[in-house]
């Protein structure tokens, strides 16, 4: 190896150490920078460090309420359950005006002992107070003997739409006829629609009747519908006694 391998000019040993040094600030100064750019915190102008404590203690101080609610309420459940019924019944009754209203409530909610009931002058109210029938059901039986003209056998009220056969047994020991007085179509001067209406008479019947009718003059009596061809002994036997030929 030559000698002048390892011999550097003045001007290289210069810029051998200014890279030294450069190397050596590179190295450090990730440390002291920070130290070096540090800024001094902001001024809170706008008081948020106030309102954060003002916070924090409202918070504080809803637990606390919380607290103070849940540990009254738990000593109230530890009390006697008798102390308390008792203590209630005593500040109750105290009150001749919450005894009247108290009557008052108890007369409403009893539940009265079913009676016997006309099945054609009975409203809804008397429907309702039938066993397993409700607002719903006695408004549906209301509605079906209206449009039918009133019922010629209790049998009919199972067939209100929607009754359950088995509330239907349950009530019919209570139902009686009484006596019966049917509303009659005139099957000589009534329209379609009108004969529509009727639950025991479909579109196509009343369609066949009105043609009939105009076809072979005025019905002489109401079993001349069946020579209808729509009309059989069940369909007969079910609307003669809605219908009249004068």
């Amino acid at each position: 190896m030559p000698d002048s391998f390892f011999n550097f000019s003045r001007g290289e040993r210069q810029g051998i150490a200014c890279l030294l040094i450069l190397i050596l600030i590179c190295q450090c100064l990730p440390a002291v920078w920070p130290h070096i750019r540090a800024s001094p915190p902001p001024d809170d102008t706008a008081g948020l460090a106030q309102a954060e404590l003002a916070l924090e203690r409202l918070l504080a101080e809803g637990a606390m309420e919380k607290t103070r609610k849940y540990d009254s309420m738990r000593a109230s459940w530890k009390r006697p359950r008798y102390h308390r019924d008792s203590a209630f019944r005593k500040s109750r009754w105290r009150d001749s005006a919450f005894r009247k209203t108290d009557s008052t409530w108890k007369k409403t909610w009893v539940k009265k002992t079913p009676e016997i009931i006309n099945i054609n002058t009975a409203d809804s109210a008397e429907w309702e107070r039938l066993p397993y029938i409700g607002s719903g059901y006695a408004g549906r039986i209301v509605r079906f003997r209206e449009r039918l003209g009133g019922f010629h056998s209790v049998i009919q009220v199972s067939e209100t739409y929607g009754l359950p056969d088995s509330v239907f047994n349950k009530i019919q020991p209570l139902l009686r006829l009484g006596n019966e007085s049917l509303r009659k179509i005139d099957v000589n001067d009534t329209d379609e629609k009108s004969l529509t209406n009727h639950p025991y008479i479909n579109t196509k019947l009343a369609r066949a009747i009105i043609r009939f009718r105009s076809a072979n003059g005025r019905f002489r009596q109401v079993e001349d519908l069946k020579r209808l061809p729509l009309v059989n002994d069940s369909i007969y036997r079910k609307i003669e006694k809605y219908l009249i030929a004068p």
